[in-house]
């Protein structure tokens, strides 16, 4: 069993790395920006299944040739899952990787307005869906 200190001092490669992340909504768009500086467009992947992007990243080994007084710097492998939302457009993503910020917009589909007549009312209102 692993005890609090054990955690605690464990080696960094055996912890789940996870980037930080902002996710945004806008009217037409939805966006995940994550923080991945000194990742290369090689070392990322994008994929979508049923609805669900996925970010992938491979980690790079550090050069045999270099040795190391200290080292924080690290470029471990990880696995980035969120579920997009309906309107989604997801044959329309695109992705940039910029100043260490990988940023992956999706459109979105118009909302559906649907007018209604409300029975015993001469208004017809409109409501989105």
């Amino acid at each position: 069993m692993m005890t609090m200190w054990d955690e605690l001092f464990r080696p960094l490669e055996q912890i789940d790395f996870v980037p930080a992340t902002n996710i945004v909504k806008k009217d037409d768009e939805f966006a995940v920006v994550l923080a991945v500086p000194g990742y290369t467009e090689e070392q990322l992947s994008l994929s979508i299944d049923e609805n669900v992007l996925e970010i992938r990243a491979q980690g790079a080994a550090p050069s045999e040739n270099e040795v190391y007084l200290r080292r924080e710097i690290r470029q471990l492998p990880f696995r980035y899952r969120v579920e997009l939302p309906e309107r989604a457009q997801v044959d329309n993503i695109s992705a940039e990787l910029k100043a260490g910020l990988l940023t992956i917009r999706i459109p979105l589909q118009p909302k559906k307005v649907i007018p209604v007549k409300i029975l015993g009312n001469d208004a017809t209102k409109s409501i989105e869906a």
